[in-house]
């Protein structure tokens, strides 16, 4: 056996470390806003010129050198709001290609143990948190500062005209929090109706044949109708207030911008142009919209900023929930001996501060390389949890879960995958071919490994019967096949690759006689080639083709040992039961005779 160690740091939040390198390309489009606002001040300059001196002068050569500036600037001022935008742009294109593959992996590996924000919703929550850094969201934070400036600049033109800006901008910002504290709890309770809603509408579509079959359409549309409903109805209300403020907010910048322009002239009338111009009027007038417009965007902004964030709250705490896995040693060709040791396990709790509730409380047992285990038990007993503690998707409490020593939930998933088999008890394949789902898709799968997987697991005739054999399109998540094929398309998946170790939860739930009759020779098959297998079934007629049986009950190990000794603790407990309930007559006449 030949090991090899690879000792690895702890990944740091991928989401929070990609934020963190693109600082350099928000800096470089904060100088792009800073040339873009610096330039914004040439048309009240340009205003203020016109009416002060050429107007007063009737200069033409002034009017035309001033116009060509203007132009010029003004043509700067597009070439840099041009490469703002696809800097903005390019930031995207790389957030995208960084985080989504990250962010992928994460979600469908977090779901298996916290199903409540699969990969779908996580990449939407990336698009909010993207769109956001790479929209007019993001410019208008870059401007918000100049506002300060454009306003310096109106105190310069007049006192009385800087004091009603600032009595405008804070009238603004105060619509923009009403509006903020107003529609964000409808919102949110618009949401969360929305998210149920989608939750029902693919329940009911996964669950089309038994909607139909049971004649229960009405009651789930009369079920998801009432979410729609909700969703409207708080959606509604938030657009009705949104509506009414935003508008209110319009209206007092209009008023504003009318304020100026009229104090500015009641001043040039009343100074004779000795405190303002006519010039200074327009000017003034001019920057007041533009110190303005970032309060203006302010409501849109505040949405757009609390979406993003509160989508960026929920990967970065989804990122930093994920189990950390302490790297250690890897086997490159593991022998397939499996130790579990004091294991306890309980799923994470719904609430937080609720107690833990134990599915598996304290199990110890080894099962040497090439042999086979058969777990049996009630309902609710922990069989399926124990699988997948013992393929590492799920991490103990306490305890540990060994392949040939080495702890099974801190190996890396694409190399420990080499090693190990799974077909869990609820069947999911993959939308594409046969070949496609046994290879575990591959980009370039092995022909020879595949037919050699599908023999073993008996499913090869199956498959060749097939009309294009194992170049099968089987439909979207395997709509085209039945259940029982279904199943042994993914017992053969299970051992590609002639896994070390293969864990099977239920394989015949859904096989008929003849499939059953494939199982068993795959049993066979693969403990020819020494391959550990693991069993959960309730159906008898497949305990005799195993070595080692495990009796679990109430998530603990009742009975544990080699086959023959477990059936035989069970036939005599079972005499002695029988032998029980014929004496129990007998002592009862006898108690009646004596009466």
């Amino acid at each position: 056996m030949s090991t090899s160690v690879a000792l690895r740091n702890t990944p740091s939040n991928p989401l929070v470390k990609a934020l963190e390198d693109c600082r350099k390309a928000f800096i470089v489009t904060f100088m792009f806003s800073f040339g873009v606002n610096l330039l914004n001040l040439i048309t009240p300059l340009y205003a203020l010129q016109v009416l002060d001196r050429v107007l007063s002068s009737g200069n033409k050569f002034t009017l035309l050198m001033l116009s060509l500036i203007i132009f010029f600037v003004y043509f700067a001022h597009m070439l840099l709001q041009i490469a703002r935008s696809f800097t903005l742009i390019k930031i995207g294109e790389w957030l995208d290609r960084r985080i989504s593959p990250a962010l992928f992996s994460h979600a469908v590996a977090s779901a298996a143990i916290r199903p409540s924000m699969g990969a779908s919703q996580s990449i939407r929550e990336f698009t909010t948190i993207k769109s956001f850094l790479t929209s007019v969201g993001i410019n208008s934070l870059f401007d918000a500062p100049w506002s300060v400036i454009y306003i310096l600049v109106i105190f310069l033109i007049h006192p009385y005209l800087g004091w009603l800006t600032i009595i405008g901008a804070v009238l603004m910002l105060f619509m923009a929090f009403l509006n903020a504290v107003s529609i964000n709890s409808s919102l949110s309770s618009s949401n969360e109706c929305n998210l149920k809603g989608h939750h029902m509408a693919e329940l009911a579509t996964r669950n089309a044949e038994t909607v139909q079959a049971m004649g229960m359409m009405e009651k789930v549309r009369h079920r998801w109708l009432q979410l729609n409903e909700g969703a409207l109805k708080w959606q509604s209300i938030a657009s009705y207030r949104n509506g009414v403020i935003s508008n209110t907010t319009r209206f007092l910048r209009s008023i504003l911008q009318m304020s100026v322009t009229g104090i500015g002239a009641y001043i040039v009338i009343t100074s004779n142009g000795t405190d303002m111009t006519a010039g200074n009027m327009i000017a003034s007038s001019i920057m007041v919209g533009r110190a303005m417009a970032p309060f203006d965007q302010a409501i849109e902004v505040w949405k757009q900023v609390s979406s993003a964030m509160k989508s960026y709250k929920k990967i970065k705490l989804s990122f930093d929930q994920e189990a950390s896995k302490p790297e250690g040693m890897s086997i490159s060709n593991p022998q397939g001996k499996i130790t579990a040791e004091n294991v306890f396990f309980a799923p994470p709790p719904s609430m937080p501060g609720e107690q833990p509730k134990y599915t598996l409380k304290g199990l110890s047992f080894t099962l040497e390389a090439g042999k086979s285990l058969a777990i049996i038990g009630p309902s609710a007993a922990g069989k399926s949890t124990l699988a997948r503690l013992l393929v590492g998707v799920w991490k103990p409490i306490s305890g540990s879960v060994r392949l040939d020593g080495l702890d099974v939930f801190n190996w890396k998933r694409e190399e420990f995958g080499k090693h190990v088999g799974y077909l869990p008890q609820g069947i999911e394949l993959f939308s594409g071919t046969i070949k496609d789902n046994i290879s575990r898709m591959a980009k370039d799968p092995d022909s020879d490994a595949i037919i050699e997987a599908s023999k073993l697991a008996g499913a090869h005739e199956m498959i060749s019967r097939l009309p294009k054999g194992y170049d099968t399109d089987i439909g979207v998540a395997g709509s085209l096949l039945s259940g029982g094929q279904r199943q042994r398309v993914g017992l053969a998946r299970a051992f590609y690759g002639r896994p070390k170790l293969v864990v099977l939860d239920e394989p015949n739930a859904n096989l008929d006689e003849k499939g059953e009759q494939g199982l068993v020779e795959a049993l066979a098959n693969a403990k020819k080639q020494d391959i550990t297998t693991i069993l959960i079934s309730h159906r008898p007629s497949i305990l005799s083709f195993v070595d080692m049986i495990m009796i679990l009950q109430e998530g603990m190990i009742v009975a544990y040992g080699p086959k023959d000794e477990i059936m035989a603790r069970f036939a005599q407990a079972a005499k002695e039961e029988q032998e029980k309930g014929s004496k129990k007559p007998k002592n009862e006449q006898n108690n009646k005779e004596e009466k």
